[in-house]
């Protein structure tokens, strides 16, 4: 792999503690660390812990550390109490064994809950402990780490297929995720709980690792496509594993590698090779208009859903499902699988929408690294097929039951309006309409859920759209726009849009119309009656007219009554005195 910065600013630091500095920073789309920032969890073992003194919790989990440093899957609860007789793990090893495991999370979440605590805690004995434990698990991943770079899912060997190299679930990925942390010196890993020659053997290990990942990328007719759930870990080959899960390129897994590689801040020619090889077998291989209901065990239309398969042949695109039998069982027809087998396994899920929505925002990135990058114009806003008159940003709401963000590429203007994830978040625009009638609004959206988001649209006590939809566009990046008709009063209105469902409402690029009668905002439309604004009113101790006067009751006698002009350049002048707000007369 060559030299390996860690970070992504302008000065890097090797795990040495040296800082380098180069001309270009790589910045990874912030979908990619978003992903990556979900396999730096441990929150099974902080809620297991609720309600308990969290270093006693800690100190419980140490106990029922295994004798090579591993722990095994699923113990949260376990460490409630420390750890008496019997087995540590319901695996043994060939020889008879308790087996630690990285499968599930296990080992890699008792690291960096070790590692905060270590930091946090005022105990002198805890903190010894806590150091030794984290060294002991440390060690078991350098020392399960195959020669070739690859990660298995347990160590010592268990005689079947767990002792493959393990991408299933993202256990490998999962692993590296904290290697890479640790390499890094992010914490929790920033504290004297390892020693320099430690954090370089981890570096080390680390550039292993990715170069397996390389060369295990399965490729077919000259194309990288994607990997299997496990690997050979010498040959680099596909492997199978239950009856059920045939060596096979993995829409499923595959995902969580290219969210890695495309983390990486050295993004050589190979990874990036790798990562635009997997996003074009994604692309080529994404099914449309169908949903996989896990539990009935269904495959079902549903217009605008994508999904993958589970399982590709090694050697062509073709999906396939398989039965306890094994190879014999193969097929294409769901149907022809038993019924336990139908319920409960992820055969097809949206693996892939995440990805093919960051490769523009992958593909800038690498292009400002090259100094190739030229900033493209911003999107118009559209209302049909020509560009709105006027539209209204979605972040230029009058109030919101949530957040403006500009995280997701591909808006128009500064940003989007992202209402709270529940049945009544809403977000207020304001507009003023010239005359009263009906008006055609065109709303521009992104919908990355699976499943159509209803909302409402009202102005005051009327209800202007009582059951609106906003279709899965497919991705948050992906964004569409809609037509709706509303009617309007002459005058300012606040037009409300509330979320219908427990999910909210899709994001809010824009409002837009193509109608002069309809402004943006709170507007003065020079109506030519007489209004009186603010709480004052015509003066009623004199007549309301008299010779074509009018008189306003402004209610005190201080400096600042009296009667005021604006200046289109903003300046206001006081008519019956001197001037207002520093403007001169």
């Amino acid at each position: 792999m060559g030299k390996i910065w860690f970070g992504t600013v302008a000065t890097l630091a090797l795990v040495s503690g040296t800082s380098f500095s180069f001309a270009a920073d790589y910045v990874p789309p912030s979908t990619a660390v978003s992903k990556i920032n979900s396999y730096r969890g441990y929150s099974e073992l902080t809620s297991a812990a609720s309600g308990m003194d969290i270093d006693q919790y800690t100190y419980n989990m140490t106990t029922w550390q295994i004798s090579n440093g591993g722990f095994y899957k699923a113990m949260a609860d376990k460490y409630k109490s420390a750890y008496t007789s019997g087995n540590k793990s319901e695996w043994r090893s060939k020889d008879g064994g308790d087996l630690g495991t990285i499968d599930n999370n296990a080992t890699i979440q008792e690291m960096r809950l070790l590692a905060v605590r270590y930091k946090e805690t005022t105990n002198s004995n805890y903190k010894a402990t806590f150091k030794s434990s984290f060294n002991k698990a440390l060690n078991f991943i350098l020392t399960m780490q195959r020669s070739t770079g690859g990660l298995p899912q347990v160590w010592p060997k268990r005689g079947n297929y767990s002792d493959h190299v393990t991408l299933n679930d993202n256990a490998m990925v999962r692993a590296m995720v904290t290697m890479m942390d640790i390499a890094n010196r992010t914490s929790p890993f920033d504290s004297d709980i390892i020693d320099d020659a430690t954090r370089n053997k981890m570096k080390s290990a680390l550039d292993k690792a990715i170069d397996y990942l390389l060369k295990a990328q399965i490729v077919n007719n000259g194309n990288l496509t994607v990997w299997c759930a496990q690997h050979d870990t010498a040959n680099y080959a596909p492997r199978p594993a239950r009856a059920y899960e045939l060596e096979s390129k993995s829409g499923s897994e595959s995902a969580g590698v290219v969210w890695f590689l495309m983390n990486w801040p050295e993004q050589t020619e190979a990874i990036q090779k790798a990562v635009k090889g997997a996003i074009a077998w994604y692309k080529k291989t994404r099914v449309v208009g169908l949903y996989f209901n896990k539990k009935a065990g269904t495959f079902e239309q549903r217009d605008g859903n994508v999904l993958w398969y589970r399982f590709y042949e090694v050697n062509n695109d073709n999906y396939f499902f398989c039965d306890r039998g094994g190879a014999s069982t193969k097929t294409q027809d769901f149907t022809k699988i038993s019924e336990d087998r139908r319920t409960g396994y992820q055969w097809a899920g949206d693996y892939g929408s995440a990805l093919l929505s960051a490769e523009s925002a992958y593909l800038a990135a690498l292009e400002k690294v090259a100094g190739t990058y030229v900033e493209p114009p911003p999107p118009a806003a559209m209302c049909g097929s020509d560009s709105c008159k006027v539209f209204i940003d979605g972040v230029n709401f009058v109030e919101i039951d949530g957040v403006k963000e500009a995280t997701n590429t591909g808006f128009v203007g500064e940003g989007y309006a992202n209402v709270a994830n529940a049945t009544g978040s809403f977000v207020t625009y304001g507009v003023t309409a010239k005359t009263e009638g009906k008006y055609t609004l065109y709303i521009s959206f992104a919908n990355g859920g699976n499943a159509e988001r209803g909302f409402s649209v009202t102005a005051g006590v009327k209800t202007l759209i009582e059951s609106g939809s906003m279709e899965s566009t497919g991705g948050w990046t992906t964004w569409k726009t809609q037509s709706v008709e509303v009617e309007l009063p002459a005058g300012y209105s606040e037009l409300k849009f509330t979320s219908l469902s427990k999910d909210g409402m899709a994001n809010i690029d824009y409002i837009g119309w193509m109608s002069e009668n309809l402004l943006a905002g709170k507007v003065d439309v020079g109506d030519t009656s007489t209004t009186a604004i603010g709480v004052r009113d015509v003066r009623a101790a004199s007549p309301a007219r008299t010779a074509d006067r009018y008189y306003v009751d402004f209610g005190t006698h201080g400096n600042s009554a009296g009667v005021y002009l604006r200046r289109g350049n903003s300046k206001v002048f006081r008519v019956n005195g001197s001037s207002h707000s520093g403007a001169q007369r």
